[in-house]
C-alpha cells in the first residue's frame, strides 16, 4: 500500500479508480486515508489488538471522519487519530472497548424497554381487574342474563363518580354521589385486594340509611364475588362468613281516604308527567317502574286494558291490567305520542321520583293547611309504594277476595304456592275488571268528597 506524508493537497489530488486505495501516512504510522471506488476520501486507523486467549491478534480499523476540507482535513484526522492511538500503546482495544460499550448501552436499553413493557402490561392486568372493570365484565357477561340486572348493576356501581353528572329537568347538574356505595369506595381497588372487613363497614355505612338497600347489596355482592371465584380472579369471596343484613320489617302503612283525596289533588297540581304517574299508581295497584315504563303499544284504551310484557314485570311474568274509566281518563288527558307515554327528557322512562315525592308532599301540606283554615296539620310520612299496598286493601274492604287483588297486581304470595300455585290457572278475569272498577268509584268519590280530612294528626296552632 503506498505511504506518503499526507497533506491537504495532496488527498485533495487523490482520485477513484474503479477499486477501493489506502494511502498510509508517514509521518503518524498506523494513520490514513481511503478512498472508495466511488471517491470518497475516509480518514481512518488501523491497528491490530490482542485477541483472546487461544485466538490470534485481530485487525482493527476505525473511521475518523470523511474529507471535506471543513470539518475534517488531514491535521483535525491526524489529532484526532493520536487520541485514538494513544491506548493502543497502553495495551488497551479502544474499537472492542466502543463495542463493548454499544453493547452494554443496547442491553441496557433493550432492558429498559423490556421492564416498561412489562410495568405496563401488569398495570394494564391490574387494570382489568379493579372492582370498577370485573363489575362491567360481569354485568355484561353474567348479570345482564338476570331479568333484574338494571337493579343490580344499579347496587354494584352505586357511588361512581367518574361519570358526567346527569342533568335535571331544570337543567342543572346534578353533583356526584357522595354517598356510600361499592364503586365510590372501591373502584379502583384490585379486586383480590377486597377482604371482608372492606364489606362489612361498607353494608354498615349503607344499612345506616337503609337496611333494605344493605341487605340487596350484599346479595348483589356475593353474586358479583362468587363469579369472580369462578375465574379465578380471587382466592375467597370476602362475603363468606359474613351474615347478611336482616330482612327489613315490612312496611304495613295503608293510606286513609282523606290521604288518597290529598295525594290525588297535589298530583293535579304537580302536573304531566309525574302528576299521572302517581294517579295510575293508585288507580292500578301496579309497580312505580311498571307504570313509569309505560308505552302506548301496551295500552287499548278502547277495551281498557294495559298489557305489561314479561320483561317489564318484576315476577318475570305477562300481566293484563283492566283500567277503570277514571284510569282511562287520566291517560285519555295525556297528549298521545309514539313510543313510552312518560319518556324523560333524554332517553328512557321518566325517573327522579325522590325529588317529585319531596314536591308532591309540599303540595299536600299546602292543601291541608289552606282546608284546615289555620290550624296547624301534620301530615303522616308516606311512600309511594304505599298506594300499591293501600289500592289492595281498598279492594279487599270492598269486599273482594284476597286472590282476586292478588292477581290485580301481578303478586306471587301464599296463596299462591303449592299445589294451588302449580294447577290453579284460572286468572279470576271478570273478579279482577270488578276489583279494579270499584276501586275507581271509590277513589273518584273520595277525591270529589267534601268532608275534612280524619286520620290526619291536627294541632290548633
Amino acid at each position: 500500500m503506498p505511504q506518503e506524508k499526507l497533506t491537504d493537497g495532496y488527498v485533495d489530488a487523490l482520485t477513484a479508480s474503479g477499486r477501493e486505495v489506502m494511502v498510509w501516512d508517514t509521518a503518524l504510522p498506523r494513520f490514513g486515508v481511503r478512498v472508495t471506488p466511488a471517491g470518497s476520501k475516509v480518514y481512518l486507523v488501523q491497528y491490530r489488538a490482542k485477541g483472546a486467549p487461544g485466538e490470534g491478534s485481530k485487525t482493527r480499523r476505525i473511521p475518523i471522519g470523511k474529507h471535506d476540507g471543513d470539518l475534517w482535513n488531514v491535521t483535525k484526522a491526524r489529532a484526532a487519530a493520536r487520541r485514538l492511538l494513544a491506548p493502543v500503546d497502553l495495551g488497551h482495544d479502544p474499537f472492542a472497548e466502543a463495542e463493548a460499550k454499544r453493547q452494554a448501552e443496547a442491553a441496557a436499553k433493550a432492558a429498559a424497554a423490556e421492564a416498561e413493557a412489562r410495568a405496563k402490561r401488569e398495570a394494564e392486568a391490574r387494570e382489568l381487574e379493579t372492582y370498577r372493570a370485573v363489575t362491567a365484565r360481569y354485568i355484561d357477561l353474567a348479570g345482564k342474563k338476570n331479568r333484574t340486572w338494571t337493579e343490580t348493576e344499579r347496587l354494584l356501581r352505586f357511588g361512581d363518580t367518574t361519570g358526567k353528572p346527569a342533568k335535571r329537568r331544570s337543567g342543572h347538574k346534578t353533583k356526584p354521589s357522595t354517598v356510600a356505595g361499592p364503586m365510590k369506595a372501591w373502584g379502583e381497588r384490585h379486586i383480590p385486594e377486597i377482604r371482608r372487613s372492606d364489606v362489612a363497614d361498607l353494608l354498615d355505612a349503607i344499612k345506616k340509611r337503609s337496611p333494605a338497600v344493605a341487605r340487596a347489596t350484599y346479595a348483589a355482592l356475593r353474586g358479583l364475588f362468587s363469579w369472580c371465584l369462578e375465574r379465578d380472579l380471587i382466592a375467597r369471596s370476602p362475603c363468606d362468613g359474613l351474615t347478611a343484613p336482616p330482612r327489613p320489617t315490612a312496611r304495613d302503612r295503608v293510606l286513609g281516604d282523606d290521604e288518597l283525596r290529598l295525594i290525588w289533588l297535589a298530583s293535579d297540581q304537580l302536573g304531566y308527567p309525574f302528576g299521572p304517574v302517581v294517579q295510575l299508581l293508585m288507580l292500578t295497584g301496579q309497580r312505580r317502574a311498571e307504570v313509569a315504563g309505560m308505552s302506548w303499544s301496551e295500552l287499548d284504551r278502547e277495551a281498557g286494558i294495559w298489557q305489561i310484557p314479561a320483561n317489564r314485570s318484576k315476577n318475570g311474568k305477562a300481566h293484563e291490567v283492566d283500567l277503570s274509566p277514571q284510569a282511562v281518563a287520566v291517560l285519555e288527558a295525556i297528549p298521545k305520542s309514539k313510543g313510552l307515554v312518560f319518556p324523560a327528557r333524554n332517553e328512557g322512562a321518566v325517573r327522579g321520583f325522590s325529588a317529585t315525592k319531596r314536591r308532591l308532599d309540599e303540595i299536600m301540606q299546602k292543601i291541608a293547611d289552606k282546608e284546615a283554615k289555620g290550624e296547624a296539620v301534620v301530615l303522616r310520612p308516606w311512600r309511594l309504594h304505599d298506594l300499591r299496598r293501600s289500592a289492595a286493601t281498598g279492594m279487599a274492604a270492598l269486599s273482594f277476595p284476597p286472590h282476586v287483588a292478588e292477581r290485580v297486581l301481578n303478586h306471587v304470595s301464599g296463596t299462591q304456592s303449592g299445589l294451588v300455585g302449580v294447577y290453579q290457572r284460572h286468572e279470576y278475569r271478570p273478579e279482577r275488571k270488578a276489583a279494579l272498577t270499584a276501586w275507581g268509584v271509590h277513589v273518584d268519590a273520595v277525591v270529589k268528597a267534601i268532608t275534612p280530612p280524619s286520620n290526619v294528626v291536627q294541632l290548633r296552632a
